[in-house]
């Protein structure tokens, strides 16, 4: 949630206490006319009214698959809505008056500009982009700083070059890596003792790892024949003949992208993958 729709629910909380208060004094004494008013308005402009724009704002657009149609409104309407109610609790008692009409227009106001913006963000059709980016699948990674190290060596240990590069030099070593493996080490804790951003580091690993995700579910996905797997057996095998030739190791190491228009394999695919995340 940003600022203001995580205000809308907090404030719903504020206004449902203060109308419970409300209600407990209508209860105990004889009260006034604009206790009334309060408690009624409270619950109702305060708690529902408020709970339903943070969580509209928050999951209607994510529903519909696309964003606020005019997300800079959400403060406009948050601080319309506030003062609105409060000014028609205040004025309740001195009505009919300009101040509590004022204070009531903004109230109305403020509903006008949530129907509005998230009936147009509903209602507005899907841009050729957007319905290409919603039919295709998005894989979901989930690499937080809570996230063990051996859990996120384990399942992706293509992983290890982004660590490596990155200031986890002692994971370069196997043995080390293997008691890491055993350790219940989070990233936050590793980030901690190097020195590290763990937000950059997160970062990092979930474009890392969301990227092979993304690839092994297109592999799985795809078909695989007899003369597929022998294509890819002789190029494997014509791979590993050119790269031990003294040939190569003398004049095409240099130069491998030429090594890969040739056998049309792509030299050390997962590192140069990572490297360019």
């Amino acid at each position: 949630m940003d600022r203001y729709t995580k205000g809308f629910v907090l404030a719903s909380l504020v206004y449902f206490f203060l109308a419970a208060v409300l209600g407990i004094w209508m209860g105990l004494a004889d009260t006034r006319e604009w206790v009334e008013f309060a408690h009624v308005h409270f619950n109702l402009l305060g708690f529902m009214a408020m709970m339903i724009y943070g969580v509209g704002y928050f999951i209607r657009p994510r529903f519909n698959a696309r964003t606020l149609k005019w997300p800079q409104l959400v403060a406009v309407h948050f601080i319309i809505a506030n003062v609105g109610l409060v000014g028609m609790v205040f004025t309740a008692s001195a009505r009919p008056s300009a101040a509590f009409g004022l204070f009531a227009f903004l109230s109305v106001l403020s509903a006008l500009l949530f129907a509005v913006n998230l009936g147009v963000t509903l209602l507005e059709p899907l841009g050729e982009e957007e319905e290409t980016a919603a039919a295709e699948p998005v894989v979901q990674v989930a690499i937080t700083s809570e996230t063990k190290v051996g859990e996120i060596l384990a399942k992706w240990p293509e992983t290890l070059d982004i660590l490596v590069n990155n200031g986890f030099t002692p994971l370069a070593d196997p043995e080390h890596r293997e008691k890491v493996k055993q350790l219940p080490v989070t990233l936050g804790m590793a980030c901690e003792r190097h020195g590290l951003d763990s937000d950059l580091i997160v970062s990092l690993l979930n474009k890392a790892v969301a990227a092979l995700e993304s690839e092994r579910k297109t592999a799985q996905s795809r078909p695989v024949s007899p003369q597929s797997i022998r294509e890819n057996w002789v190029r494997a095998t014509l791979y590993a003949r050119i790269t031990s030739s003294g040939i190569y190791c003398r004049y095409i190491r240099p130069r491998r992208r030429y090594l890969r228009n040739i056998t049309g394999l792509p030299v050390f695919p997962a590192r140069a993958r990572l490297r360019n995340l």
